[in-house]
């Protein structure tokens, strides 16, 4: 991802806005109770996470991560994140505050519908973005406009699970790649890493 990678000297500073496995949980009740909900795209291949849950950081590989970052950097799991299973890779001051992270989230079993539900209430911005090898995705931040050079995204990897999929750019890099393309891009691999470990 070039958003991430090649690190260039320079004063970064981190971003204020929240890591991914910060990202509020919303959940959605409707009348019917069916998923998906009204105007929210159908899942047709879903995906099971049962492997991926158990170690989040196997969601990209090392020579992934790598490349992401220009360098080695190993995933940080958290287990016991509140919305789910999580693994962050924090390129810290050493490659320009650049991050990733990736939720296999747990919290509301609606998927998209979930999302769709929120916005305009949790998600002030909210953007359906082209599929991501297959799978429906949307951009959303809780805030109405996000902050530069990041883009969090929730796919639809079953019509009632998400992977939620954050990326902040390395501070030098912002405004030379849209950040939603960044993180489509991250979550191409980790969708194929998902699916080849079923």
């Amino acid at each position: 991802m070039a958003g991430c990678s090649s690190p260039t000297p320079g004063n970064a500073t981190p971003s204020t806005s929240a890591p991914a496995d910060s990202v509020p949980a919303t959940s959605v009740s409707s009348d019917a109770g069916q998923v998906p909900g009204p105007g929210v795209p159908k899942v047709q291949n879903p995906i099971d996470t049962a492997q991926v849950a158990k170690n989040p950081c196997s969601s990209l590989t090392d020579d992934q991560a790598n490349g992401l970052f220009g360098g080695p950097l190993p995933g940080d799991p958290d287990l016991h994140s509140p919305a789910g299973p999580a693994c962050n890779w924090d390129g810290g001051s050493a490659h320009g505050y650049a991050r990733v992270g990736v939720i296999v989230t747990n919290v509301a079993p609606q998927g998209l519908t979930s999302v769709y539900a929120s916005k305009g209430t949790s998600y002030k911005y909210f953007q359906p973005l082209a599929p991501v090898g297959g799978y429906p995705a949307v951009a959303y931040d809780v805030s109405a406009e996000r902050s530069p050079g990041e883009c969090n995204m929730a796919v639809g990897i079953s019509d009632t699970q998400v992977i939620d999929i954050a990326v902040r750019q390395q501070k030098s890099r912002i405004g030379s790649k849209e950040p939603c393309v960044s993180a489509q891009e991250v979550a191409v691999m980790v969708i194929g890493n998902i699916r080849g470990g079923q």
